[in-house]
């Protein structure tokens, strides 16, 4: 965690230095939709995998490079999670908790509107099974390397951002369910995470 602040802060002084415009810090907090493909496994034992709503809170910075281009680094932590169904036995709430580091790259079009692109340092810091009974074991390997797309709206000190983040892998989980399994299977899956942000400048 504390690398991942050193490198927000690197990341905020080389690029305000580069851009020498004005610089902008500010907190945001928002949802999360995290969506994930037909999951493959070893010993196909989970037969469904259901998206569910999460949430995401955070820093940002905005350098306002030219009247048109800003570069916007986050420092972000994010909580997904999703429905795990095995063939035989009970089912349950697997949880992802990463520490995100986007770099965004912002465009006006018109107005306040901008469209976003970048890339997205992705580091697990925590995954497993809600609630006291646990079906299931659970633990998810870090995507790493992302990428991300999206537009906002730069409103004062205000703004509204609405973004797909994806990765250029496919995740790897490792599952185990009880009464079922005895060894654990590596579970593949593509998936992504969308934002909608809401952010305020100091």
């Amino acid at each position: 965690m504390k690398k991942l602040i050193f490198l927000f802060a690197a990341l905020v002084v080389s690029f305000g230095v580069q851009a020498g415009g004005p610089l902008k810090w500010g907190v945001k907090a928002g949802m999360n939709y995290h969506t994930v493909g037909e999951p493959t496994n070893l010993g196909k034992d989970i037969v469904e995998a259901k998206n569910r709503v999460g949430w995401h809170a955070g820093l940002q910075a905005s350098w306002q490079v030219t009247r048109m281009l800003s570069i916007d680094p986050e420092l972000i932590f994010s909580r997904n999670s999703y429905n795990l169904t095995p063939s035989v036995g009970t089912g349950g709430v697997a949880y992802l908790n990463t520490i995100d580091v986007p770099v965004i790259l912002g465009v006006k079009i018109i107005g306040p509107l901008k469209v976003q692109a970048g890339v997205n340092i992705n580091v697990m810091t925590d995954s497993g099974v809600k609630g006291e009974e646990k079906p299931f074991r659970f633990t998810a390997s870090s995507q790493a390397l992302g990428y991300l797309l999206g537009v906002g709206v730069d409103l004062g000190h205000f703004n509204i951002t609405a973004r797909y983040n994806g990765f250029f892998r496919q995740s790897e989980s490792s599952v185990a369910f009880n009464k079922v399994q005895t060894t654990d299977d590596l579970m593949k899956m593509r998936v992504g995470t969308w934002q909608l942000g809401v952010g305020f400048y100091f």
